[in-house]
């Protein structure tokens, strides 16, 4: 294929561009005492000519066995990418773009140069993703240094094609998330928490101070009259996280086929995700304590790519899981992780004393402001805030007792290290396998080790950067096993 321009639609996608452009000439102008109106017509011609350059000096070229971009206004760039370079192909489509067959392409490679050369096609006909696939599968399991190819006999050929279709056949496995799961993921995800702080700050507290005015009026102020108030507004916020839920894994489906994960997402914006399961570096399970109460879970994969965005980097493939199905989906989706530990190490009792000592320290600190300050208006918010962080630490504390371990599926190279952890009340499960493990570090002071205490912490690659996953306060000899099973 020859060097190509994108789509001219391409342009109406660069509005973005024009409407930065505007603020900016407004946000400028009248420090520098300018006319802002004119000032955001020169940003805007400015912007539109530049766009219109850049549009014309971007090409790309599908060739045999490498994909060329060549980019650049002033400073020209020519980035190759071999497809066996490519980690996986991100299929976006606008619903604007769907009558006219175009989507945008965002290439994600091995390389860890970040998203300098990140490769972006932003307005493309499908058939242009579709034939990149094509030739990114195809080179999948081919060096790239390898220039001569091997020739096959026409009876290996066939014998290939039927182990293919006998594997498809047999390895395939779907999941289809139903409206019931979007409404208990949005319920269990504490997002409707997130929302109600969301609105309080955009509109700066005019939305809380009106509803505060209508309660006042309508309903009094006795304490039932309250509760239902507070019911109604939460009722109302998990509304609003269930519909932006809904836009965004609306019709999600995961569908593994052979050797490969492909996941279909969105509303208003259509993604697409076609990966191999060779590039996981891990397998990341969520589950928080409304979870645990509904005995549901989240799913998710880090990948190693070049881009640090969450869809290139760590992808939520199972959005609600039962455990009751659990190790069915896991056996259908990622049959290569044994589920089963051999050795398993729990953090010690002591360590619910460490880590409700290791933060709330800092308690101390409110006694000291109101010796020298006083009691004031101030000194009640911090005691407070004081005694709400005192009895939520303790119970995070708690929390990340019960469920701080990790395990060893077995004690060779081709064995899973399991590392289970707690932060905020969530519960994180990664199973990461010896060769995905870029450092594993064993630490343990002299304090610790006077009590028989260590801790664990990995490196995953996650992106172009890395995802620390670790155990603390677990038995020094428990520790010690772990870290020699790594150095062997």
């Amino acid at each position: 294929m020859q060097d190509k321009h994108l789509s001219p639609l391409n342009l109406v996608s660069r509005l973005e561009d024009t409407l930065l452009a505007m603020f900016l000439a407004s946000f400028i102008g009248n420090p520098l005492h300018i006319n802002s109106f004119k000032l955001g017509i020169i940003f805007v011609i400015v912007t539109i000519i530049w766009d219109i350059l850049s549009y014309l000096c971007f090409t790309y070229s599908i060739e045999d066995k490498q994909i060329v971009i060549k980019k650049g206004v002033i400073f020209k760039k020519v980035i190759h990418v071999p497809y066996a370079r490519i980690q996986s192909i991100e299929h976006s489509q606008f619903f604007l773009f769907r009558p006219f067959d175009v989507e945008k392409l965002q290439i994600n490679n091995a390389s860890k140069s970040g998203s300098r050369d990140q490769i972006i096609l932003s307005a493309v006909k499908t058939y242009v993703g579709a034939i990149l696939e094509e030739k990114h599968k195809q080179y999948q399991n081919q060096d790239i240094d390898d220039n001569d190819e091997v020739e096959k006999t026409e009876v290996a050929k066939i014998e290939d094609k039927a182990e293919e279709e006998t594997t498809k056949s047999s390895d395939y496995a779907q999941y289809k998330i139903s409206t019931k799961d979007i409404a208990l993921y949005t319920f269990t995800s504490f997002r409707v928490f997130i929302t109600m702080f969301l609105i309080a700050h955009i509109t700066h507290g005019a939305v809380l101070d009106f509803a505060i005015s209508i309660y006042q009026k309508g309903f009094g102020s006795n304490m039932v009259s309250l509760i239902a108030f507070s019911i109604m507004a939460i009722i109302i916020a998990l509304l609003l996280s269930f519909i932006y839920t809904m836009f965004q894994f609306y019709d999600f489906t995961l569908v593994k086929e052979g050797k490969y994960l492909e996941y279909e997402k969105g509303l208003f914006t259509r993604n697409k995700v076609r990966l191999s399961t060779d590039r996981i570096q891990s397998v990341l399970v969520e589950q928080n304590v409304m979870g645990k109460l509904l005995k549901i879970m989240t799913v998710k994969i880090i990948m190693a790519s070049d881009g640090n965005d969450a869809e290139s980097s760590q992808a939520v493939v199972l959005p609600i899981l039962n455990s009751h199905k659990y190790t069915e989906m896991m056996n259908d989706f990622f049959e290569w992780i044994p589920l089963k530990t051999v050795k398993k190490f729990n953090s010690r009792k002591r360590s619910i004393w460490l880590f409700f000592r290791n933060f709330d320290w800092i308690l101390l600190i409110i006694p000291i402001v109101i010796y020298f300050v006083g009691w004031t208006t101030l000194s009640d918010s911090l005691v407070v805030i004081g005694v709400f962080t005192f009895f939520y630490t303790l119970g995070n504390a708690y929390f990340k007792y019960r469920v701080s371990s990790i395990g060893l599926t077995g004690d060779t190279k081709d064995d899973y290290l399991i590392v289970s952890n707690g932060f905020l009340f969530k519960q994180r499960t990664y199973y990461v396998g010896w060769h995905e493990i870029q450092s594993m570090r064993f630490e343990s002071s002299v304090f610790m080790k006077r009590n028989n205490l260590a801790h664990i912490v990995i490196r995953i690659r996650k992106g172009d950067s890395a995802q620390i996953a670790g155990v603390h306060y677990i038995d020094y000899d428990g520790a010690k096993k772990i870290y020699d099973w790594y150095r062997q």
